[in-house]
């Protein structure tokens, strides 16, 4: 039987259990930047392959250089070259250098590469202004990665530097969970579509684009589409989209009056509800439910409970389709600039902004009047848990962070 009016964190429960993680796939490394890997990868090759110079220069013995000063040149004998992607240049003997390039294997004998600033070159012979102590300007074989070793943990998301270290551990491709592709269902008579025409009485689909451009900041292909608020139309809709994506959002309609008819409708279509109604606010009137195994949010239409439903429930359970351990928003210690009151039995959520500060950044709680012009100026969201009726100023508080839930860098 479907809960209502259930408490913030069990809906966050459920949403963690009833979503289902979508399959792995096996892509192209290109392909994996911001996805969650699957199953740990390991490298195929050592990285680099061989001992590298990463200076051009001369690869010497630093024995050779102990005295080397700019007042007391050391001279060498200079006996061949070496390139990047050739042989390794030939044996480095006592009081001899091999010229080399940034990349190019370290020659035998040497032990240490001195740059070409630190050295004069005249003919056959090189004066040598500075020491080089062993490993000086020298990469050693396998020091980024060695054969067998685990490049990548399951569970971990891939940012391009690592993309590229899995290239250069001899790796071409990983499995990885997708990410769901996700559609978007604005309902209601008063609702236009961004770019068209706008009748009187009419509002543009707001929640429609922030939604939009929510799911655009993480990576999550989406389609859009907007629908009177009949019943056929809201099927028809529902059909159309949930036949092309992974999940559904619908914006407005969710609440209980003769024309909110989103749930009941979708509930016609087969919907296995979950939840309707959450103790939270804004957000409250958020229902979530399956259709054919497919996650279903139907979001209130108000800006500020459309948007703080959506972070709060659906963002993070269509980042834990995608296999993300920890999707909810990034967060950062700071200190509350002002009071906040809130109510015993219901989770409250807060916009506000962040002062820079020492020791800690302040978050200014903003008032919800403005509401979209509020919303529009928030850096960040503060939670007030069920049971806290009052946080006094000056309390350290978690700032969820408005940017990519994967964001790195924060506490």
């Amino acid at each position: 039987m479907p809960r209502d009016y259930v408490d913030f964190l069990e809906a966050s429960a459920l949403v963690r259990q009833r979503l289902p993680r979508l399959p792995a796939r096996l892509l192209p490394l290109a392909q994996l930047t911001g996805l969650v890997v699957a199953q740990p990868v390991t490298a195929c090759v050592a990285s680099p392959s061989v001992t590298a110079c990463t200076k051009d220069g001369y690869a010497v013995r630093s024995r050779d250089l102990e005295q080397a000063a700019a007042h007391n040149p050391v001279t060498l004998t200079l006996v061949g070259s070496g390139q990047a992607g050739e042989p390794a240049g030939p044996r480095v003997g006592p009081g001899q250098a091999v010229r080399v390039t940034t990349g190019a294997a370290l020659p035998p004998g040497a032990d240490a590469v001195l740059a070409r600033e630190f050295a004069r070159q005249e003919g056959d012979l090189v004066r040598g202004l500075a020491d080089a102590p062993p490993g000086k300007n020298v990469y050693p074989a396998g020091s980024d990665v060695a054969p067998g070793q685990v490049v990548v943990q399951a569970g971990q998301v891939v940012a391009p530097a690592l993309a590229g270290l899995l290239a250069a551990a001899g790796c071409f491709e990983a499995w990885a969970h997708p990410r769901p592709r996700v559609g978007l269902l604005a309902t209601g008579r008063e609702v236009v579509a961004p770019g068209e025409p706008l009748p009187t009485g009419a509002v543009y689909a707001s929640n429609l684009v922030s939604l939009a451009a929510w799911l655009e900041l993480h990576g999550l292909a989406h389609r859009t589409l907007v629908r009177d608020d009949q019943a056929h139309e809201i099927a028809l809709g529902a059909q159309e989209l949930l036949a092309d994506c992974d999940a559904l959002l619908t914006s407005g309609g969710a609440w209980l009056s003769e024309r909110d008819l989103v749930v009941g409708t979708l509930k016609d279509m087969g919907l296995d509800l979950i939840f309707r109604r959450v103790r939270m606010g804004p957000g409250k009137g958020v229902a979530l439910g399956l259709i054919q195994g497919k996650p279903v949010f139907c979001l209130p239409g108000g800006p500020p409970s459309n948007e703080m439903a959506f972070l709060q429930l659906a963002l993070p359970g269509l980042l834990g389709m995608a296999g993300h351990p920890r999707p909810g928003l990034p967060q950062r210690p700071a200190l509350l600039a002002a009071d906040l009151a809130g109510e015993r039995d219901w989770t409250q959520f807060f916009h506000g902004r962040l002062e820079p500060a020492q020791p800690l950044p302040r978050f200014h709680p903003l008032p919800l009047a403005g509401r979209l012009k509020t919303m529009a100026g928030s850096q960040g969201i503060v939670c007030l848990k069920q049971g806290q009726e009052h946080l006094a100023a000056g309390s350290l508080v978690r700032v969820q962070a408005l940017e990519p839930a994967w964001s790195l860098g924060w506490p």
